[in-house]
Parts: C-alpha cells; sequence; structure tokens
C-alpha cells in the first residue's frame, strides 16, 4: 500500500522539479528514476505475493484480495492520475466504446472511477470462474494486485477494461448454462449479448470469437450483430482496414512478427505484407484447431491463448494491451503470461520517440518467450481424463 501511495504522489511532480532532472531525463510514464525503482519494487512484491498465495483456496482468502484490491486501487487516486493519450496502433485503436466515453466528456477522473468499477467488477468473477478452471482462488490475485492493471485502470483510466470486464462475464454466463437444457438455453442469450457488446472495445478480442462461436452457436449472428452496429456508427465514413489500423505505421512494441518481417526482407521477399500475411494465417489456423478441440464452455484459459497469441504476433502492441493477460492469466496455470505484464512497461520507453529497440525488445519479450515455452516443454502429458 505504501508503495501505491508513493507512486500516486510522485505522479503529481513536475518533471523540472524532480530529483536528479538536471542530469537525466527521464521517458519511462515521463517519470523519474524514483517512479522507475517503486515500479521494479511492485513488481518484485507483486510476484512473492503471487507465490504465497498459491494452492489458497479459502473464501476468506479471496476477500482479502478483493479487499486490498479496492485499496491499492484507491491509493492511486491520491495521484492526479497519468496520461494516457498514445497513438491508435494496429487492432487497439479507438473504438465505439472509447468514442462513446469521450462524448460524454467526462474528465480523467470520472473514467478512472468507471474503469475501477468495472475492473473490480471482472475480480469479483474470478471466484466461479476459478473454480470452473479448477485452480485455487488464490489465483486472483493474479488479477486484484497487478501493478500494471492498477496504474492503467486507476491510474490512467483505461475503458477498455469495460470490454475485458464483459468478456469475463460472457464466459462466465456460458459455463453456467452447463447445467442443463433450459438454464443452458437462458444463460448464453444474455452470454451472446455481454459478448457482442464487448467487442465494441478493442478490436483484438475478435480474436476470441472462434472460441466464443462454438459455445453460442447460432447466437453468434446477434452478438456480431450488435459489434457491426456499432462500429458502422462509431465510424461511418471508415473502411474496415481503417479502423483495424491497416496498414500499421511502425512496429512499436512489436513482437515476434517484426523480427520475422526482418529475417524475409534478407531471405525472401522486401514485400512487408507477405509475411505479415503468412503469419496471420498461421495464427488464423493454430487458433481455429484450438477452439475446435477446446470443450463448449469456453474456458477463460482458452480465451487467453487465443488472445494471448494474437498478441504475440501483432505487429504493434503498445503496454496497456498486456492488461488482457493478468485478466486471464489467473485461470491458466502456465504463469509465463505474468511476465508480460512485467516487462510490458518496456514499451513506454518508445511511445514519445515513436521507434523501437532491439535491446527493450529483447528485454520485454525474451523472458516471457522462454518462461512459455520451458513451461510447455516440461508440462506432463495430459491424461484422456485430464
Amino acid at each position: 500500500m505504501a508503495l501505491y501511495v508513493l507512486l500516486a504522489l510522485r505522479s503529481e511532480v513536475e518533471p523540472g522539479t524532480r530529483l536528479l532532472a538536471q542530469w537525466y531525463r527521464p521517458r519511462l510514464f515521463e517519470a523519474s528514476v524514483e517512479f522507475i525503482g517503486i515500479w521494479v519494487a511492485l513488481f518484485v512484491l507483486y510476484l512473492i505475493a503471487v507465490r504465497a498465495a498459491a494452492g489458497r483456496r479459502e473464501g476468506s482468502f479471496f476477500a482479502i484480495i478483493f479487499i486490498t484490491s479496492i485499496l491499492f486501487r484507491a491509493a492511486l487516486f491520491l495521484g492526479s492520475g497519468f496520461d494516457h493519450a498514445a497513438p491508435g496502433v494496429f487492432l487497439y485503436g479507438p473504438s465505439p466504446l472509447t468514442t462513446f466515453v469521450a462524448g460524454l466528456d467526462l474528465g480523467l477522473t470520472a473514467e478512472r472511477v468507471v474503469a475501477a468499477a468495472c475492473d473490480l467488477g471482472a475480480l469479483a468473477l474470478a471466484p466461479s470462474l476459478l473454480k470452473a478452471a479448477r485452480v485455487p482462488l488464490g489465483a486472483a490475485i493474479i488479477h486484484g494486485w497487478n501493478p500494471l492493471v492498477i496504474t492503467e485502470v486507476a491510474g490512467s483510466g483505461r475503458i477498455a477494461v469495460v470490454a475485458f470486464m464483459l468478456l469475463l462475464l460472457s464466459l462466465r454466463l456460458i459455463q453456467t448454462g452447463q447445467t442443463g437444457q433450459t438454464g443452458q438455453t437462458r444463460a448464453r442469450w444474455p452470454a451472446a449479448i455481454a459478448y457482442g457488446v464487448s467487442l465494441t472495445g478493442p478490436l483484438v478480442l475478435v480474436a476470441s470469437i472462434p472460441l466464443v462461436a462454438k459455445a453460442v452457436r447460432a447466437r453468434l449472428v446477434l452478438t456480431l450483430g450488435l459489434a457491426l452496429v456499432a462500429w458502422s456508427v462509431a465510424f461511418p465514413e471508415t473502411t474496415w482496414m481503417e479502423r483495424a489500423g491497416w496498414p500499421p505505421e511502425s512496429t512499436l512494441g512489436g513482437s515476434i512478427t517484426p523480427a520475422l518481417v526482418a529475417l524475409a526482407n534478407l531471405f525472401v521477399t522486401r514485400n512487408e505484407s507477405i509475411p505479415l500475411a503468412l503469419v496471420l494465417a498461421a495464427w488464423a489456423v493454430f487458433v481455429g484447431v484450438r477452439s475446435a478441440r477446446s470443450p463448449n464452455n469456453a474456458r477463460a484459459s482458452e480465451a487467453l491463448l487465443a488472445l494471448g497469441s494474437f498478441v504475440l504476433v501483432s505487429i504493434q502492441v503498445l503496454p496497456w494491451a498486456f492488461v488482457a493477460f493478468a485478466y486471464l492469466a489467473a485461470y491458466s496455470t502456465n504463469r509465463g503470461w505474468l511476465a508480460f505484464t512485467a516487462t510490458a512497461p518496456a514499451t513506454y520507453l518508445a511511445i514519445e520517440g515513436g521507434s523501437w529497440s532491439f535491446w527493450l525488445g529483447f528485454i520485454q519479450y525474451f523472458v516471457p518467450y522462454a518462461l512459455l515455452i520451458f513451461y510447455w516443454l516440461g508440462r506432463p502429458p495430459r491424461t484422456a481424463a485430464g
């Protein structure tokens, strides 16, 4: 709590008055050396807490996580809030949801309140989703205490978390519909509606359509109808390619795809569209096969794999896109996803200049990739019952 309060207080300090300002020009969050130290300390304590919470199943323990999560978010309100103005990027630019909120002219403080309320609403869904995933309740700490989530929600007021909450709500409603045919029919209509509204958020959420489609079936028509109407009304004079942010202006916060494009330029073709199209096609095949093999209850862990794999091959990724990893990583036993929320802030170093360095990319992606790969290699074979 003290670190979050200190983080909030440091956000109010003007650049010219910061300690060591005359020798050091900070770029991370436009913040000082002290700010960076606080950020690192938060993640260290957070990872220790995640390890300590492993295996805890008691409902009372979740209550502690939930209450402390409220306090952590409240602590960020002591600051003036962080400037979250940034360029739109591929599949993570303006959306009907952000356009609607901007039209209300609520102001940053009100947006932070709305975002925090929806964020806590998503956290409240955790016990039932964790139970369905057969994961201990203590895993809720991955969402509730994650510094990236708290900073982006309570500090920057990311309205995109409304869409993430609706995604979890739709998954929860789909699972509710597993008990009996009548209950299944009743639950999956609101699940389709909630999911359709979530698609008015970041366009990257379309990556989860194959997974949800198998669960809601014909109701997907209603889901896609809601999303298409919202996007058409919000951006009537733009094409779908423009709405998706295509072509990307840069490889800001790029993942593995820019490296593949560079290799293709050296050895295969200088036409960047070809390797990009091949990467996206490979992702589509991967998600299609995974969705076909997944059960009809649209597990949150499968949603993480669909969204996460897309983010990892997307040519442009800004740090708040990794908030979705923290939302969904609680429902997966692979803790490699958490490393992305720890290293994602490295992207902020490139936002101001609009460029991306090899070493920043290496820091951000090497450790998470290594953790994900070694988990996969060391995972025991699944039995027929598993």
